[in-house]
C-alpha cells in the first residue's frame, strides 16, 4: 500500500510539473504574440518642465554623423557614441564634458548602418553589456540586421596614454529578420528588467515596435515579435533609464518621456507621454540617459549650418 501511495504521489508531482510547464509555455506564448494598441494620438502629449538644459559642450573630436549615445555603467563618467552608415566600426569614448578619450574598435565587422546603441544587462550576472545596433535600412531592402554585443570594458584613464584604443575581437553578434518584411530603424533599447531588446522603426506613419526576447541567439536568427504601432513618425533614437522606470524616445524636433507604471510595453502603448526639454539640433539622432538617471544627453550631426557637434546635457529640475 505504501508503495502505491508513493507511486500515486509521484505521478501527481509529475503531472503538476507538466501542467506547470504547459502553463508557463502558454503564458510565454501569449506574451510573445500579444500586440498592443496605443491609447493616445500623436497630438495628445503635452509639454513638461520636468527637465532643463544644464550645460552644453563641443565634442573635442568631432563626429560629423553621430547617431547613438549611451552613458557608461561600469564607467559612469564616460559616454559612448558611434556614427552611422559607412563610417568606421568604432565606439568613441568621451567624458561628460565632451572631451575625447579614446575608441573601441570592433574588429572584423562593417558599419553598414549603425543607428543606435544601448547598454544594460546580458548573459552574465552583474555585467554591463554594450549593444551596437546595425539596424538602419534607408531603402528597406536588408533581409538581415544585426546587433553587436560585448561587455563594457574596464577603462583606466592614464593621461600619458590618451587617446587610447581598444581592439575587440570576442564580441557576439545577434542576427534577426523582421516578421513582416524589411524595415528602417534607428532606435534600439534594452529593458533592464527582462533583458529583452526593443526596436522602434523610423519611416512609417505610425512607427512599429518589435521585441527580441532574452536570451537572444548568437548562433542562429533571434525571433522578432511585432508588438504594435506607436502614433509617431520619424523616431530616431531612444533609451530606457538604468533603473527601468523611465523611457525617452525622440524624433527630430521633440523628446517624449514616459514614467513606467507597470511594464515597458504597457507604458509605451497605454500611457500618454509628455514632451520634455530639447533644443532641436542639426539632424539630432542620439539620446541617452545619464548613468545616475537624473538627466539625459543628446548630440548633433554636423552640416554647413553647424560646424561642430555639441553635447547637450539636460537635468531633472
Amino acid at each position: 500500500m505504501k508503495s502505491l501511495i508513493t507511486l500515486h504521489l509521484t505521478a501527481l508531482a509529475l503531472l503538476a510539473m507538466v501542467l506547470s510547464g504547459c502553463k508557463k509555455d502558454a503564458i510565454e506564448k501569449t506574451y510573445e504574440n500579444k500586440e498592443y494598441i496605443a491609447g493616445y494620438t500623436r497630438h495628445d502629449p503635452e509639454e513638461s518642465d520636468a527637465f532643463h538644459l544644464f550645460n552644453k559642450n563641443l565634442l573635442t573630436y568631432p563626429l560629423p554623423e553621430a547617431s547613438g549615445l549611451v552613458s557608461g555603467r561600469k564607467n559612469p563618467g564616460l559616454i559612448y557614441i558611434h556614427e552611422d552608415s559607412g563610417n568606421r566600426p568604432v565606439v568613441f569614448v568621451y567624458d561628460t564634458l565632451g572631451t575625447f578619450l579614446g575608441e573601441i574598435v570592433l574588429a572584423g565587422v562593417n558599419n553598414r548602418d549603425w543607428e543606435d546603441i544601448a547598454i544594460g544587462p546580458g548573459p552574465e550576472t552583474d555585467v554591463s553589456y554594450i549593444y551596437v545596433g546595425d539596424i538602419g535600412d534607408n531603402k528597406s531592402v536588408r533581409e538581415e540586421l544585426m546587433i553587436h554585443r560585448f561587455p563594457e570594458p574596464d577603462i583606466i584613464l592614464v593621461p600619458d596614454s590618451l587617446p587610447f584604443k581598444i581592439i575587440l575581437t570576442g564580441f557576439s553578434t545577434i542576427k534577426y529578420r523582421y516578421p513582416d518584411g524589411p524595415r528602417d530603424a534607428e532606435t534600439l533599447m534594452i529593458d533592464p528588467a527582462t533583458k529583452d531588446l526593443i526596436i522602434i522603426t523610423k519611416r512609417e506613419v505610425n512607427v512599429h515596435v518589435y521585441r527580441l526576447l532574452y536570451p537572444q541567439a548568437v548562433d542562429n536568427y533571434t525571433p522578432v515579435f511585432f508588438k504594435g504601432k506607436l502614433p509617431f513618425r520619424t523616431i530616431v533614437g531612444g533609451d530606457i533609464s538604468p533603473d527601468g522606470k523611465e523611457i525617452l524616445i525622440k524624433d527630430y524636433g521633440r523628446i517624449y518621456h514616459w514614467k513606467v507604471s507597470d511594464d515597458i510595453m504597457g507604458t509605451l502603448f497605454w500611457q500618454t507621454p509628455s514632451m520634455v526639454a530639447y533644443i532641436p539640433e542639426v539632424q539630432g539622432e542620439a539620446i541617452g540617459w545619464t548613468a545616475d538617471g537624473t538627466g539625459y544627453f543628446t548630440t548633433t550631426e554636423t552640416d554647413k549650418h553647424q560646424a561642430d557637434p555639441i553635447l547637450y546635457h539636460y537635468r531633472r529640475r
